[in-house]
């Protein structure tokens, strides 16, 4: 009878433990690192925003398990037309761990619904490994993180409407199918702030 009481209470004690790690796991999902880093070559700094995703239909040869979207931006007071910013975005990229496919040197071909909406189409700078897809633009730097986080390409004025909750994107494998990942935001307000995407009206 002791026996079994016990195991009851070490069952018990499992289901508690399995459950609280399933709600940590689920706050986590979404949440951005952040590190401050610094280039000594170029003499400057920079904060590093990363977020890890996951593979819906996963490469046939990946070099990491999960996507990872990587942010390099500079906080600070940044003036802006009439307005200003509380950042600027330096770099970002979506490394895949896979080599992509595209019959431009330089752009691969990229598809991709902003929290279930309508499909995108768009061609985004490869790496020079061409396992990653940089976010920069030639003529536009920070469009395209814009886009992603608010679903718009012009920078977000601040309190004008909610930010991008997920984000689902595909882009070919070398000699392979489309690859397609998730990638889930949690708050992204202060990542915002820090790129520069967000403006203000200056007081």
């Amino acid at each position: 009878m002791g026996f079994m009481r016990s195991a009851i209470q070490v069952l018990l004690l499992l289901c508690i433990a399995t459950v609280g790690m399933a709600q940590t796991a689920n706050s986590a999902a979404g949440a951005w690192t952040q590190a401050d880093k610094s280039d000594a070559l170029h003499g400057t700094s920079f904060r590093e925003f990363r977020l890890e995703g996951r593979f819906l239909v996963p490469p046939q040869h990946a070099g990491i398990p999960a996507p990872v979207m990587v942010l390099h931006c500079q906080p600070g007071p940044h003036g802006f037309g009439t307005g200003k910013t509380n950042g600027h975005f330096v770099e970002g990229w979506i490394a895949t761990g896979a080599v992509l496919n595209s019959a431009d040197p330089s752009l691969v071909p990229v598809e991709f619904r902003l929290d279930d909406k309508k499909l995108q189409n768009d061609a985004w700078p490869v790496s020079t490994d061409r396992t990653g897809v940089f976010l920069n633009r030639p003529f536009c730097a920070d469009c395209t993180l814009a886009n992603l986080l608010y679903g718009h390409i012009l920078p977000h004025k601040e309190g004008s409407g909610p930010q991008v909750n997920k984000l689902i994107i595909g882009i070919p494998e070398y000699l392979a199918a489309q690859i397609q990942m998730q990638f889930d935001f949690s708050d992204s307000t202060e990542v915002a702030e820090a790129c520069g995407i967000i403006t203000h009206k200056q007081r």
